[in-house]
């Protein structure tokens, strides 16, 4: 709402003064000069407007991100839990396959030693 008063109170100040520069500063021009005062605070109020809406979306995106870096965070945890647990459970079937290849690794080794 700030911005669009002063938006408003900006394009009006500007609509008079390009009014007045293109007038002169006779009496009579005075009453000319209000549809350029007001055209240029509907426009400011306009921009004041697009301005404000704007701001509050960046607003509402900006304090989303500490939101979604927390559930990052969780899920991050919980996928590490499942990492370890299924490196737990495999640990003895890791083993036993190495045992399993051991003596091909080392009947391998005599034959390229011999």
């Amino acid at each position: 709402m700030k911005k669009l008063l002063i938006g408003a109170l900006l394009g009006g100040a500007i609509g008079a003064g390009v009014a007045r520069m293109q007038g002169g500063s006779g009496d009579e021009e005075s009453s000319s000069m209000m549809p350029a005062v007001a055209s240029g605070a509907a426009v400011g109020a306009l921009f004041g407007l697009l301005l404000d809406r704007r701001g509050r979306k960046a607003g509402k995106a900006a304090a989303a991100v500490p939101v979604a870096l927390a559930l990052a965070k969780q899920v991050g945890d919980i996928a590490l839990d499942a990492v370890e647990h299924a490196a737990e459970a495999a640990r003895p079937l890791v083993e036993q396959a190495a045992e399993a290849a051991l003596p091909l690794i080392e009947g391998a080794r005599e034959r390229i030693a011999a």
